[in-house]
């Protein structure tokens, strides 16, 4: 089944070297972006009508082996970008690891640069069992656009360029149980915040906050069942996914858990998101997914108390969402993308559109276009989710070296 998002081919690699026993290669990214935003209106969440975004990244990832059963990955990533005030009023935390492999720095403006390690992981295999240790990406989802699975740095929906994933400070075994049988165990370590307002996390783990988990998957009669469960933070995690092809026509995938607090009076709920897909011979490819957020509010009534009551959780924010996507091919060079997000607990909905060309074999450029709709914020007062979001243009030079 076709993963229905733009996945560009590497660059080869600007540096390589190898000898009997080792090798290693150096390969390169730079993505320059732009774009203009236009705020609903000036609320508290924003304190401008308008806002210009530039983006500037650069990797440098490095792939060292040795004999065939030791890999070592590095991803050093160095961003430059303009920080325009984010959506309920402060930037969000990003991805939960240790702020002692970050370097960041603010000007007087609404400007930022950092450098991050962004993977660093020791992988060694060994007959049937793969073992990793390091920051690495981690990702146990099943289907695309929602995936309540993915508990580590997960994309969002509206999401459409995927190539990178931001790995998290975890250690993972990976056993192959025959040809149609994995178990995975993974153990990632949590931080808390650096302070109120901060957008870093602390240097030393915050072991409350660590997380355990064991996945099954089994392939039978052509469908992938899985099942996990153990401690993700501070919730017990138990749940399943399947995929596979129905009358090899409807792709199918579906994935979800129950979250269970460990301390008494925290939050929990059921997380679902099952998904229909199919790739006519045209190249057009459609894609729905129907998610349930138990931890979501189930109105923008309740959003409202919750943000005052500062107990308002990251992410999405509504009860029960709706996907719709499609992706076409034009031509061999250009690829055309769409997605239609509906929140049903606020009826706002958010409308996204993505164009990539191919430059070269090493380049390409890509124009996005994101429309939101809902009521708008009025003072403190939030209307609806995508309300608060601004309607965007970006565009996106992309290299591989």
């Amino acid at each position: 089944m076709s993963a229905g998002f733009l996945f560009p081919a590497q660059g080869q690699a600007f540096s390589e070297w190898q000898s009997d026993e080792a090798s290693l290669s150096l390969r390169g990214f730079t993505g320059v972006d732009g774009g203009y935003s236009r705020n609903p209106q000036v609320t508290d969440y924003c304190d401008s009508r308008e806002d210009l975004l530039w983006n500037l990244d650069q990797r440098l990832l490095a792939t060292a082996k040795y004999r065939e059963h030791s890999r070592f990955d590095l991803n050093l990533l160095q961003n430059i970008r303009a920080t325009p005030n984010a959506s309920l009023g402060s930037r969000p935390l990003g991805t939960e690891r240790s702020g002692l492999l970050s370097w960041q720095q603010h000007d007087s403006g609404n400007s930022e640069a950092s450098l991050r390690v962004d993977t660093a992981a020791l992988h060694y295999t060994q007959e049937n069992t793969e073992w990793s240790i390091g920051r690495q990406p981690v990702n146990l989802a099943t289907t695309m656009y929602f995936s309540p699975n993915d508990f580590f740095a997960p994309f969002a929906a509206q999401t459409f360029y995927r190539t990178y994933k931001p790995g998290v400070d975890s250690g993972r075994v990976e056993v192959r149980l025959g040809n149609l049988a994995q178990l995975t165990l993974v153990g990632v370590l949590g931080y808390s915040p650096e302070g109120t307002g901060e957008t870093e996390w602390r240097h030393r783990p915050d072991w409350s906050r660590n997380s355990l988990v064991a996945r099954l998957a089994v392939n039978r009669n052509d469908w992938e069942w899985g099942v996990l469960g153990g401690s993700v933070r501070e919730h017990r995690i138990s749940g399943g996914s399947l995929q596979g092809e129905l009358f090899d026509w409807l792709g199918i995938r579906a994935e979800g858990h129950y979250a269970a607090p460990e301390q008494e009076g925290g939050a929990g709920g059921s997380e679902a998101s099952v998904g229909f897909e199919h790739r006519f011979a045209s190249s057009l490819e459609l894609r729905l997914e129907q998610f349930h957020h138990g931890q979501g509010y189930g109105s923008s009534e309740g959003l409202n108390q919750a943000l005052a009551a500062n107990t308002l959780r990251e992410g999405y924010t509504g009860r029960d969402y709706t996907a719709l996507g499609a992706s076409y091919e034009f031509s061999p060079l250009l690829t055309g993308q769409a997605l239609v997000l509906a929140n049903w607990s606020d009826h706002s909905q958010l409308l996204s559109l993505n164009g990539v060309y191919s430059l070269s074999d090493e380049a390409e450029l890509a124009v996005t276009f994101s429309l939101p709709r809902g009521q708008e914020p009025e003072g403190t007062s939030i209307g609806s989710e995508f309300g608060l979001v601004p309607t965007t243009v970006t565009c996106s030079l992309r290299f591989y070296y």
